[in-house]
């Protein structure tokens, strides 16, 4: 699948922008240069041959030391130690004779510092954004600031491309840009799951009242009236929430995850499916939204909802979960999202289903790499192949670990890792209560596939929770046939994306407002049609098309 989809992907991008088109390079790689006396020539980055001082094979990588300078996004939570005191950095520099000059940006600054970096000219050699967001289109098709990876990447990162060619489709699919290149080496954080959020009732709750687990939406309706009103958790007041959610959020709490259970699979970016045929759709303008709408609106009027849904954001919710008054809500999983001692002890997995006559489609997800995180090389790099030897150091398996969790056998029940006696797997010692860690943790390079972390990782608790909760909606039929994912491979033009994301700017802003409208307000035939106008003044038709045209030349089983 994985040779017929790249074939797919680069066919399209040479339709859509032509041999020479959007900025990209024809001979593979090619970047425009200027030469000193001011005329323009071409060389070729990515595919530059090192000089003696470069070890193909073998540690050290260079025989005498050199210096790489690298631009690391991190978490606005996460503080580190300095990283010359990180024990996995400084065995490192010693075993590839390359030391790192490190420039760390949090989140919260990353896009403003970023903009102004590639703005200056002055470019960082490596560019680490696995928490954070590099443009691969706009810097690298466009700008050609980024440089293209592919030949490099298969002749220099021999343990980046083992786990690669293990998997039976290809994980760093979604990487290729719409030139048909590849301007990073993947970022993957493997689970073995297939959606993402799933619905959770309280047992507890239930079985204070004698209820069965609800089989139909009009069962589920019951069973909220019955939280409202019959005081499940026994303290004599009236303060029980039923249904608990926000109204367009992350972590999954947000309304559009109760699409889902109206036969609408949309996720978390865009207001777009794929449906059984293929074929895009728009969420919102289907029978099954107006039917979600109408329910949530049938229990805002009934107190069954949690009447600061509009109003109330990701943290607010979450409080609420902390605290374990609810009855109803969708989340990513149960254990280590911060309730464990709220409704996770209370709550078990709610199998929905859809209206009469249809079932529920919930999302389905595919582990790949994202385009936007990773690791990036910049056209001032003047040591490609030593930079991608040293990413791929990073990603042997017991330095990554390392430095995603901190060390080895470190007697620290907080952070680390160990080999699992019995089995020869990690096991993971960190819970992520350090305040100041040692090592880089989610924000360093991290690559690690289905197959890979299944064979080689002890999953904690929760990711084995996640993972069973997959299986149970997998083996009941409830899971997307076409993931929307593969709207993400599109290979779409830089231009096709600024006016895309100009028109789902537009979008997001009429559906939320609306949808505050129809949830507190009801919905009418006179307001339906009104919204349905919106769509079409917003042109939404050929905003589908542009996607249209490209799944239809993409190899989708």
């Amino acid at each position: 699948m994985k040779k017929k989809m790249i074939a797919a992907l680069l066919t399209t991008a040479m339709l859509l922008t032509g041999l020479t088109g959007c900025g990209g390079a024809s001979d593979g790689g090619a970047q425009t240069a200027q030469t000193e006396d001011g005329e323009s020539g071409t060389e070729t980055a990515a595919a530059a041959e090192p000089g003696e001082n470069f070890n193909e094979t073998g540690y050290p990588i260079v025989n005498e030391p050199i210096t790489l300078k690298v631009l690391l996004g991190i978490r606005d939570v996460d503080s580190l130690t300095p990283t010359e005191e990180m024990p996995a950095l400084v065995r490192l520099e010693e075993k590839t004779g390359i030391h790192i000059e490190w420039e760390i940006i949090k989140g919260a600054d990353w896009e403003t510092k970023l903009n102004l970096m590639f703005a200056s000219g002055e470019y960082p050699d490596i560019i680490l954004s696995c928490n954070t967001t590099v443009d691969d289109e706009e810097y690298g098709v466009t700008q050609q600031i980024l440089i293209p990876l592919e030949d490099a990447i298969a002749k220099y990162m021999p343990t980046y491309m083992e786990r690669v060619n293990a998997e039976d489709s290809d994980p760093t699919t979604g990487l290729i840009a719409s030139d048909g290149h590849t301007y990073s080496v993947g970022y993957l954080v493997g689970q073995n799951i297939n959606t993402n959020a799933h619905y959770f009732i309280n047992q507890t709750w239930m079985d204070n009242l004698g209820l069965e687990t609800p089989t139909t939406l009009e069962e589920l309706t019951d069973v909220l009236r019955a939280f409202k009103t019959q005081d499940p958790n026994g303290n004599g007041e009236a303060d029980e929430v039923p249904l608990e959610m926000q109204l367009d959020g992350g972590a999954y709490y947000g309304v559009r995850y109760m699409l889902p259970m109206f036969g609408i699979p949309c996720d978390h970016q865009k207001w777009i499916y794929l449906d059984d045929n293929k074929k895009v759709q728009f969420a919102a303008t289907q029978e099954g939204f107006r039917e979600c709408m109408e329910w949530l609106n049938l229990c805002y009027r009934e107190g069954l909802i949690d009447p600061e849904v509009i109003s109330q954001d990701v943290n607010t919710v979450e409080t609420k979960l902390k605290e374990g008054n609810v009855g109803f809500f969708a989340a990513w999983r149960l254990l280590a999202m911060g309730f464990d001692d709220g409704v996770a002890k209370d709550c078990t997995l709610y199998m929905p289903a859809g209206p009469e006559g249809r079932k529920a489609s919930m999302l389905r997800y595919i582990e790949m790499a994202k385009p936007e995180s990773g690791a990036f090389l910049t056209m001032t790099n003047e040591h490609v192949a030593e930079s991608l030897r040293w990413l791929d150091a990073l990603l042997e398996t017991e330095t990554m670990f390392s430095l995603y969790y901190g060390e080895q056998d470190a007697g620290d029940e907080k952070m680390g890792w160990e080999y699992d006696a019995e089995n020869g797997k990690i096991n993971a010692l960190a819970d992520g209560s350090v305040e100041v860690k040692n090592c880089l943790d989610c924000n360093t390079l991290f690559f690690a596939p289905g197959k890979y972390i299944s064979e080689t990782f002890n999953m904690p608790p929760q990711r084995i929770e996640k993972t069973d909760y997959c299986t149970k909606y997998d083996e009941a039929g409830i899971i997307q046939k076409y993931s929307n994912d593969y709207l993400k491979l599109a290979p779409l033009t830089a231009e096709q994306l600024q006016q895309i994301s100009l028109k789902e700017t537009d979008i997001k802003n009429a559906v939320e407002e609306n949808m505050a409208a129809f949830i507190t307000q009801g919905v009418t035939d006179e307001s339906w049609d009104a919204f349905m106008k919106l769509f079409e003044g917003m042109d939404v038709e050929s905003y589908l098309k542009v996607y249209q045209d490209a799944v239809d030349q993409m190899d989708i089983r």
